[in-house]
């Protein structure tokens, strides 16, 4: 029988999925990041329909819980991005999702080795977490259909570890170095600290300087809202608005500061991998302030590129995810 191996993270900005059925290829997607909480019978009494499966207008329920995932949960209370809040809160509804949308497409059920990516210090959540997703493998509803999933094996990682796992260059001994992997994300900067192959986790850190910062202080300068469509804006926009323009022009290098203090505070590295979106708008800075030993996975990001589903900036965001399921 067939093993679905699939690697979810769960990210603030986007939830990244990236799987393969058996020796088929690979496959990746992305969705929106919200979910809520909503009464059990919410979804019923609205009339969306039972038997509707499409992952941005879905939810999910559990005995306890009833949960909207995708981009139909943005206007409810609860599914509001914060940054105190723990990924693995929501976590458990956006990957029962997932999952349980997958095996509805297949004629029988597939055992599963699931990875998932979490911040470095969101790390000590993942025995809960395990524990809550095999709990609610046999008591499932997906968008009022009612399904079991078979967890053939379960593995968390701190984000970056699938770029220190398979996105090194082959020429760089691992037992022989200090290698670093550095994660720029919405919410959060990851700094992922290895020794001769092994982590070294008194070295290792998360914070909350992702690229939110950078839009929030535009934000403050331009009145603009909602702050997914103003990180598109950032990153995607051409012929920006002037004053788009000019706020980026003041606030990129004030959040160039802020990375460039934990960078000098973390210990010295041999070499560092590094991942996320946001990297990509500090690329001139971190090859500067890293001597130039610094890499981007880039051969795993070769057949992401080959999708046609997938643009450059998309597919990079995807690297972490991608290298930690040819782990698996």
């Amino acid at each position: 029988m067939s093993i679905l191996k699939i690697v979810i993270d769960p990210g603030t900005s986007a939830t990244k999925v990236t799987y393969r059925l058996g020796s088929g290829s690979c496959h990746f997607f992305a969705m929106s990041p919200h979910c809520a909480p909503v009464p059990p019978d919410y979804p019923q009494s609205a009339s969306w329909g039972i038997g509707s499966t499409h992952l941005e207008s879905s939810w999910v329920s559990l005995p306890d819980a009833c949960f909207l995932i995708g981009a139909i949960a943005k206007k409810f209370q609860g599914s509001e991005l914060r940054n105190h809040e723990l990924k693995c809160d929501k976590a458990l509804y956006k990957i029962l999702g997932i999952l349980a949308h997958l095996q509805l497409q297949m004629t029988q059920v597939v055992p599963i080795d699931l990875g998932i990516l979490l911040p470095f210090d969101e790390y000590l959540t993942k025995d809960l977490l395990e524990r809550r997703l095999l709990a609610a493998q046999d008591s499932i509803q997906f968008c009022g259909q009612a399904l079991s999933l078979h967890f053939n094996e379960i593995r968390i990682f701190p984000e970056g570890a699938g770029l220190l796992l398979c996105g090194l260059p082959k020429t760089l001994s691992k037992k022989c170095s200090r290698i670093s992997a550095l994660i720029i994300g919405h919410r959060n900067v990851s700094w992922l600290a290895t020794h001769n192959g092994s982590p070294l986790p008194e070295a290792s850190t998360t914070n909350n300087l992702g690229f939110r910062w950078l839009v929030q202080e535009v934000s403050k300068l331009t009145g603009h809202t909602d702050e997914l469509s103003l990180a598109e804006l950032l990153f995607h926009g051409t012929q920006l608005r002037p004053d788009l323009q000019q706020a980026i022009h003041q606030c990129l290098p004030l959040y160039w500061q802020q990375i460039h203090s934990f960078l000098i505070e973390q210990q010295p590295t041999d070499f560092v991998v590094c991942g996320g979106g946001a990297a990509m708008l500090l690329e001139p800075q971190l090859i500067q302030h890293f001597s130039r030993n610094i890499g981007w996975g880039n051969h795993l990001l070769r057949p992401l590129l080959k999708s046609t589903f997938l643009n450059p900036i998309l597919a990079r965001r995807l690297l972490d995810s991608y290298g930690l399921l040819q782990h698996l």
